[in-house]
């Protein structure tokens, strides 16, 4: 039985961030990350939903 990949959504990074590796990642990178990480940034304050709303069409 195959392994289930994990679900991910795209943010956007309003502060620098250091990633894995020690590697820095610029505010205004838009990243797509696991959703426990993502909601974690974003509760952080650290980054913002980059994908559209249902109903969005911009």
């Amino acid at each position: 039985m195959a392994e289930a990949k994990e679900k991910t959504t795209p943010v956007k990074l309003l502060y620098d961030v250091w990633a894995a590796g020690d590697k820095r990642v610029s505010k205004g990178t838009v990243l797509d990350l696991p959703v426990k990480a993502a909601k974690a940034l974003i509760q952080q304050g650290k980054a913002s939903r980059a994908d559209p709303l249902p109903g969005d069409t911009e």
